[in-house]
């Protein structure tokens, strides 16, 4: 998001990256053709952090801080205090700042601090309004856009990829995009899939992401009798051309903000099935651009996905209306603008 965001932010705008370390964001933005510098970084006590973020600000006449999640928004706030440049904050999920008092109050005094507040979803607003203390008013909804690419562009590898997982080609596939944490679900999913699959014998299940809890769920999936039938394909630099491969899209998170990957997955027709947390309900509308289930409901979940996988007619018509909902309200074009308007006004009241 911070990269598309960067790239489009048009006419009169440069974006600096700011990189914390070497590796993913430093090298897409730099072939990008982004200006990016390394601030290194131990912690909020680190001085060091600091220095070359205020040395960034004065080398590459900064008129805006725009800062993501709780750390870089806490060293986003000094900074600005230290520069006088004015801060824009963006919290894109409910983890970490709400658990202990000291973030509380620190969140309270960004927030303060902070020209403007941004969260990704009306319900995330609401949430760090309620934890923090800091009034609705000074929070506002921006939410995630992105880049608009036709399926066909993205499933022209799809026999490849199949092949490569050990996926048969005439297979119907249930997509997931998330690192591999309690709070993504993919308990659930898994549990879920031997039912789908006695519905749907040809079925099988892609998990894209990593984490700690990788063993598990492949002991899950042996446990069920199904291992052949799960497979997780760790990170993935072509997410969105597995995207295209997909026959159904999944979520079955505990919590969210706005995941991109949702809106990449129905940007390119393709219809989800996702939980009803955090901002997901505000894109989907359920029975039109795809279905809403219970958070660790895995029933309701294998319910919904069988019920797309068995009615191809309506799958397609729900995939086509999910895409025409990205194309209307979720766009990058879309959000670039909105976070112009908050940065003119940000210069403005410096």
């Amino acid at each position: 998001m911070l990269l598309d965001l960067a790239e489009n932010l048009g006419s009169g705008w440069q974006g600096v990256v700011g990189a914390m370390k070497p590796g993913w964001l430093r090298s897409n933005a730099t072939s990008a053709g982004l200006s990016c510098v390394m601030v290194g970084g131990g912690g909020l006590g680190d001085l060091g952090v600091l220095h070359s973020l205020v040395e960034a600000v004065e080398t590459h006449e900064i008129a805006v801080i725009h800062a993501h999640e709780f750390y870089m928004s806490m060293i986003g706030t000094l900074v600005s205090a230290m520069t006088g440049i004015p801060l824009v904050v963006t919290l894109h999920g409910r983890s970490y700042y709400p658990d202990k008092r000291r973030r509380r109050l620190a969140c309270r005094l960004m927030a303060a601090r902070a020209a403007a507040l941004v969260t990704v979803s009306e319900d995330l607003r609401r949430f760090f309004c309620r934890t923090s203390g800091t009034p609705l008013g000074r929070v506002q909804v921006i939410y995630n856009g992105i880049a608009l690419s036709g399926r066909s562009a993205a499933s022209n590898r799809k026999g490849e990829l199949l092949d490569s997982a050990g996926i048969p080609r005439e297979a119907k596939v249930v997509g997931a995009v998330g690192n591999l944490y309690p709070v993504k679900g993919h308990l659930d999913l898994i549990r879920s899939a031997r039912t789908v699959v006695r519905q749907h014998p040809t079925t099988h299940v892609v998990i894209l992401g990593r984490g700690a809890l990788h063993s598990a769920l492949a002991a899950e999936a042996e446990t069920l009798g199904i291992p052949d039938r799960i497979h997780l394909l760790g990170y993935r630099d072509d997410v969105k051309e597995w995207l295209g491969a997909m026959d159904v899209f999944t979520m079955p998170s505990l919590s969210e903000g706005l995941p991109l990957s949702l809106l990449e997955a129905m940007s390119v027709g393709v219809p989800p099935v996702v939980t009803q947390v955090g901002g997901m309900p505000e894109v989907v509308r359920d029975g039109e651009t795809g279905f809403i289930v219970p958070p660790g409901n895995g029933a309701a979940l294998a319910n919904r996905i069988s019920f797309l996988l068995g009615n191809r007619s309506v799958a397609a018509k729900m995939g086509t209306a999910a895409r025409d909902c990205i194309l209307e309200r979720f766009t990058v074009n879309r959000m670039a603008a909105e976070y112009r308007d908050v940065y003119r006004q940000a210069t403005a009241s410096r």
